[in-house]
């Protein structure tokens, strides 16, 4: 893990003449603000928007649609105000940038006395949790590539009701060597390709949802209370983005209007996320855990599309590890020594641990659900609020300090609430399933 290595004594003397984008390398600044602007809207509208309609069914569509506004009003918030609190701790520390871990412990560190002790824990948790989120996430791809491939292989071949399992371990040699992939530029080809399979399969299923559009009346418009957490963790998995918005701006050729273009940007994410949501659970009401599952499997183009997203799904599974294995594996090679054979195993064993995981809870909504409620509120909830407190904690202005203070506790507690009864919630439908109880989606989804 890289240390912040800032001037903490500029922090205290208040030197605030140094310029971060003066200092940084030009050949550095490539990207271009509008380049950052399609780079937010595809990391946020990717597969995780696909689980929505079956989120938006377990919830109800006014309560759903509320909620996303509330949560996305929150994200959007915590997003622009780590960007800005990252750009404060550079100018204070004369560093010209910071990752998000780094920015976590820069502001412990400058912060108030009591946290500058724990600036080294916080930065390593803040990796261990970003880590967490995607291989979760590698877990979640793995299931759903495997059930989906499940749906169709069945339906044509007429082998029916064979366990979900059984494909884990196909796919699994495809992860290993997607895992295996040693550098970033070769992961290129498979994300291009990966994004027009998405892209394909997107624009058929709204095809799917608004042909022959059923009316919303019949839809329920709020069920059980406790399922808003299950919602809201969902629809934090559907739109986050925090991991990428440090790389993002480092790169910016006008890094000032990065708030701007990340405000902006997931003002549409959220909006296209809440249409699909709702058009997919007002087309499928009985919406599968990813609606994918939902088109007919006599339709040719609707085989295509569970095909070509499925392979969207497969083809992104090496990015996904990519990130944990770039953040991991130099800590892991200070000890051991950084030999090729140990990384090797360092990234099957990685990939190995996470379909073994996927094999013991094959239930991709639940787990999804749960993972999410644990980690993704973590990021996009938890950290900001306190990057933001730390940073902060100085600046003049009482009334402004308890404001910021009072938002940022607010902000904790809906963290805290989606946190706990999510877990709950989840966990409860985990153990449903293997209680043996009858899935009510059996029939529907295969």
């Amino acid at each position: 893990m890289q240390k912040f290595e800032g001037d903490t004594r500029n922090a205290q003397t208040g030197t605030d003449d140094y310029d971060p984008e003066e200092h940084r390398p030009p050949e550095q600044l490539t990207t271009g603000t509008f380049a950052v602007f399609m780079h937010l809207i595809k990391a946020a509208i990717g597969s995780g928007i696909l689980f929505l309609p079956y989120a938006f069914r377990r919830t109800g569509y006014l309560a759903a649609i509320l909620c996303s506004i509330f949560i996305g009003t929150i994200s959007i918030h915590t997003a622009v105000i780590t960007v800005q609190c990252c750009q404060i701790l550079c100018k204070r520390s004369h560093v010209p940038s910071l990752n998000f871990a780094e920015t976590a412990e820069a502001s412990f560190k400058l912060g108030p006395e009591p946290f500058r002790k724990y600036a080294g824990a916080f930065a390593l948790a803040t990796n261990v949790i970003v880590c967490f989120v995607q291989y979760e996430t590698a877990v979640v791809y793995s299931i759903y590539v495997a059930s989906s491939f499940q749906q169709v292989f069945e339906y044509l071949s007429g082998w029916n009701h064979q366990d979900v399992r059984i494909y884990l371990l196909v796919f699994l040699p495809i992860f290993c060597a997607l895992s295996l992939i040693p550098n970033f530029k070769y992961l290129v080809p498979f994300t291009i390709i990966g994004s027009i399979c998405l892209l394909l399969g997107f624009c058929t299923t709204l095809y799917y949802m608004i042909d022959q559009f059923p009316s919303p009346s019949r839809l329920e418009m709020y069920t059980d209370i406790e399922h808003l957490a299950i919602y809201c963790s969902v629809f934090l998995f559907a739109v986050h983005n925090m991991s990428m918005l440090m790389p993002l701006e480092n790169t910016m050729r006008h890094p000032r209007r990065m708030g701007l273009v990340l405000g902006v940007s997931m003002i549409v994410n959220v909006i296209v996320n809440v249409t699909f949501g709702f058009l997919g659970y007002n087309k499928y009401q009985n919406a599968c855990d990813t609606v994918i599952k939902n088109l007919p499997l006599d339709e040719l183009p609707a085989q295509m599309v569970k095909v070509a997203v499925s392979l969207s799904v497969l083809l992104t599974y090496g990015l996904q590890y990519y990130v944990p294995i770039t953040i991991l594996w130099p800590m892991i090679a200070k000890r051991i020594g950084n030999k090729r054979v140990y990384e090797t195993f360092f990234r099957l064993g990685g990939v190995i641990a996470c379909t073994s995981l996927a094999i013991a809870l094959p239930h991709l909504a639940q787990l999804l659900g749960l993972f999410a409620a644990l980690s993704m509120t973590t990021v996009m909830l938890l950290i900001p609020a306190m990057i933001e407190i730390t940073t902060k904690w100085n600046d003049p202005g009482r009334a402004r300090h308890y404001l910021m203070l009072v938002k940022n506790v607010f902000i904790l507690f809906v963290w805290l609430m989606i946190m706990v009864f999510g877990t709950i919630e989840n966990i409860r439908d985990i153990l449903r399933e293997y209680s043996g109880a009858e899935d009510p989606d059996a029939a529907i989804c295969g």
